[in-house]
């Protein structure tokens, strides 16, 4: 329900609540416990990372150098760029409390475009963020990522300069309340060192939020 509504938009889910999720889930997973266990239910929630729909600070446009001796165009770059990133920010790769780095996210769009790309970084769109805020996000132990990234978030640009790594201060009012935990890192360049999405996860939560 929530990937759906951050591809199609319409009313945003609610998380179910606690008494929800034993209604749901406590006649499949009673019969699995021992006497003396208790089954606490938490509701969870997904953290928005990049789109529209994220949190100011979290926003973010992904700027592209295309190679120029490839023939393909500035729209199928944009959209491979996030399938990319939502093959990344798949559910099995992450676990609550999982910490975002920017380095893996871009050596794996890297690997999935080449030669086609050469380079890939992430600019703040708020203002006062400078480059690299965005390189270590940190989720709660009660989040987990997801992307809200969409086409009209990539930009091409012929190549970096310090005016395309400065924020552009235009930002969209979401209505996201997770609150962002950021660490400056080092710039990334056109690398091509394999890399992957984070741990896999088995983490329980309400499904279908």
């Amino acid at each position: 329900m929530f990937r759906i509504w951050l591809q199609d938009g319409g009313s945003k889910p609610t998380p179910s609540t606690e008494d929800q999720l034993r209604i749901n889930y406590s006649g499949t997973l009673n019969p699995l416990k021992s006497l003396s266990d208790q089954i606490i239910y938490h509701p969870v929630k997904y953290k928005i990372l990049f789109g529209s729909n994220a949190n100011e600070q979290l926003q973010a446009t992904f700027k592209v150098v295309k190679n120029p001796k490839t023939n393909i165009s500035d729209a199928v770059i944009k959209t491979r760029v996030i399938a990319a990133i939502n093959e990344f920010f798949a559910l099995d790769n992450w676990d609550f409390g999982d910490s975002f780095y920017f380095t893996e996210l871009a050596a794996y769009i890297h690997n999935q475009l080449a030669p086609d790309l050469l380079t890939v970084v992430i600019v703040p769109n708020q203002s006062g963020q400078s480059f690299g805020s965005l390189f270590q996000i940190d989720s709660a132990a009660d989040e987990i990522f997801i992307s809200g990234a969409t086409v009209d978030d990539v930009a091409i640009i012929s190549a970096l300069g310090a005016n395309q790594l400065a924020a552009s201060g235009i930002v969209s009012t979401s209505t996201s309340t997770a609150a962002s935990n950021t660490t400056t890192g080092s710039a990334v360049s056109g690398s091509t060192t394999t890399g992957s999405g984070s741990s896999s996860s088995t983490g329980s939560s309400g499904s279908g939020y």
